[in-house]
């Protein structure tokens, strides 16, 4: 699912204005030897909630013999991703922010076929504070960010599959008393 996130946020970037190749894991510190803007991305740990619900039931009559498949939900899962952006210019990083939110799916289908719901939670503004000596502002290396966080909801699910009667042959008792 990770991958599956990494990609949503990394083509919702880029569509957005980042440059190709920006999308990066968090690193460990930041320094002047990376490259700006860039987006660095942190995974929170997952929390599953049990649900058992069914999701869909369908009859497959073609098939020989008949089938109903039931598809249940057996947990839902919710993934927490900080998507951190780093920025040296202000304005291009005001410009972003809304493509970048208007950028991402409200939801993909996984390789399973089951909906990944795509959520921006919240975004936290960082590195506005102004350094000063005296009356005079100091700006050596400004340093702007952005820290969203995205959710990203899936489904735990297991497909039951159950023979269906075709024909009922009932042979009646008569005479047996009972």
């Amino acid at each position: 699912m990770r991958t599956l996130a990494h990609s949503i946020i990394a083509t919702a970037a880029e569509a957005a204005g980042l440059p190709a190749g920006r999308v990066t894991t968090q690193s460990a510190k930041d320094n002047i030897t990376l490259p700006r803007p860039r987006l660095e991305v942190q995974y929170l740990p997952e929390s599953y909630l049990r649900t058992g619900r069914v999701l869909c039931r369908q009859r497959d009559g073609a098939s020989t013999p008949p089938v109903q498949r039931t598809r249940r939900e057996l947990y839902a899962v919710r993934l927490p991703v900080v998507a951190h952006v780093l920025a040296d210019d202000d304005a291009w990083l005001d410009a972003f922010t809304p493509a970048f939110v208007a950028a991402l799916p409200p939801g993909v289908n996984d390789a399973r076929g089951l909906w990944v719901a795509v959520r921006v939670q919240r975004a936290e503004f960082a590195g506005y504070a102004e350094k000063r000596v005296g009356a005079a502002t100091v700006n050596v290396f400004t340093k702007r960010s952005r820290l969203f966080t995205i959710d990203f909801t899936w489904r735990v699910a297991t497909e039951e599959v159950v023979r269906l009667l075709t024909d009922i042959t009932i042979t009646p008792r008569m005479g047996q008393g009972g």
